[in-house]
């Protein structure tokens, strides 16, 4: 019974992960698209402007590339163990908690990179990059469905 509940779960867990997994845009690869670059998104930009937000974007996207290496490597070791016959809870109940923590500190992150933006932008810039973003969202939705 236990063998049969822990497989339901794994089973449930795999498909969960293949359906968010296959819903992420991926950036790298032939035919991805990159996302706008946020000085593409809004028009009437400083050039003060445009040379702090190209910094901050720079060291945000170091910061969040570096988390996602770490995270696809936590589930790759997370793919070896479910490929594996028997209890692996030990060993798979860790990763899972570090690729949600590492999900967590990418959204951070991009929250974080989200205010100090907003510190630079006018409020009338704000609403621009706010409808580009939409706009965009939009238009990658379209595509992928």
């Amino acid at each position: 019974m236990k063998k049969i509940l822990l497989i339901t779960i794994i089973s449930i867990f795999n498909f969960q992960f293949s359906i968010a997994t296959a819903q992420r845009p991926h950036r790298e690869g032939p035919g991805s698209e990159k996302r706008p670059d946020i000085t593409e998104m809004v028009s009437d930009l400083s050039s003060s402007q445009k040379s702090k937000l190209d910094a901050i974007s720079s060291d945000s996207r170091k910061r969040v590339d570096a988390l996602r290496k770490q995270q696809n490597a936590v589930r790759d070791s997370i793919n070896m163990y479910m490929e594996r016959d028997g209890d692996q809870s030990k060993a798979l109940y860790p990763l899972f908690d570090r690729e949600a923590r590492l999900q967590a500190e990418i959204s951070r992150e991009m929250y974080a990179t989200k205010v100090r933006f907003d510190k630079i932008l006018t409020p009338e810039q704000r609403k621009e990059l706010k409808n580009s973003r939409k706009q965009h969202q939009k238009l990658h939705r379209g595509r992928r469905q």
